[in-house]
């Protein structure tokens, strides 16, 4: 049993174990594990406690079966979330920052056979509405339209329709159209 360090006469020379020769198991009770080049694999790397930290930088992390992450996180580049429709990705948490696409008029939220139940938004700016059923307003505030609203289909109100606020079709008269208002 060894009671002093084991030392190396000079930096980067020499090594424990040989490549037909390896230790078994190396455990510390604390103290950390650094390479100066090179990588530090095996088939099960365990950390109990403490942390892990890297002032360099290295080519891949592959980490198998569950992991934990506690704390804050950050990931910089190009982040791959799934490789299969059947994983799925669930958030507990809000969302404190803008979702914004990569390219504009290029991605979707939902899709023909995957649609979202609800959106509950305060305010949308939107290039063109399309409908499969009805658009409901439920409140009493307004539907705008700063252009024009084109309908291949029927359009009906339970009240008056203005133009501008001089013509009415006024349906409580039996559909008169009032010149004037």
């Amino acid at each position: 049993m060894a009671t002093r360090n084991i030392v190396p006469r000079s930096t980067g020379e020499g090594q424990l174990g040989t490549t037909t020769k390896k230790w078994g198991n190396i455990n510390a009770l604390t103290g950390s594990f650094g390479a100066l080049s090179g990588s530090i694999t095996g088939q099960q790397l365990i950390l109990v406690s403490g942390s892990v930290s890297s002032t360099g930088s290295f080519g891949r992390l592959e980490i198998a079966g569950n992991s934990s992450f506690t704390g804050n996180v950050t990931i910089g580049g190009n982040i791959n979330i799934g490789d299969a429709d059947t994983d799925s990705i669930t958030i507990s948490s809000d969302l404190t920052s803008n979702l914004v696409p990569n390219a504009d008029s290029t991605y979707n939220i939902g899709s023909t056979s995957k649609n979202w139940k609800y959106g509950y938004i305060e305010e949308l700016d939107v290039t063109n509405i399309t409908a499969s059923g009805d658009i409901t307003n439920i409140s009493t505030t307004n539907i705008t339209a700063s252009n024009n609203i084109s309908a291949s289909g029927d359009i009906r109100a339970d009240g008056r329709i203005f133009e501008q606020g001089t013509s009415v079709i006024d349906h409580a008269t039996a559909m008169a159209i009032v010149f004037g208002g």
